[in-house]
């Protein structure tokens, strides 16, 4: 049986209900000629949250993408400097070395009889 973790991100919350205001036709308001005008005060007021919320989003997918590109240029420098460190420590990564007799001496892999 195979069992997965969720990350914080994939649980519901609050955010994943749909809240669309206009979603339900009836209401307990009477028909008036003044609730169109409430309706559309409404809508613009939904209208509104929802184009600053995009504009909140763009912003914000903006900084994640400068991040992930420092992120990564960080990666690649400790990257380098692990890689020259190892290189210092152990020599040049070589796929055989000569022996003093003149043979080819593999290193790298090793066998174990269990």
């Amino acid at each position: 049986m195979k069992t997965s973790i969720k990350a914080l991100q994939d649980i519901s919350s609050l955010h994943d209900l749909r809240t669309y205001t206009g979603a339900v036709k009836k209401s307990g308001k009477p028909a008036l000629p003044t609730t169109a005008i409430l309706d559309l005060y409404m809508r613009r007021n939904e209208r509104d949250r929802l184009v600053s919320e995009l504009k909140r989003l763009k912003r914000r997918r903006v900084q994640l993408r400068e991040r992930l590109r420092e992120v990564e240029k960080e990666m690649t420098k400790l990257l380098e400097k692990a890689t020259k460190t190892a290189v210092e420590l152990r020599g040049k990564a070589v796929k055989g070395r000569v022996h003093p007799s003149g043979r080819l001496e593999k290193k790298g892999k090793m066998v174990l009889g269990y």
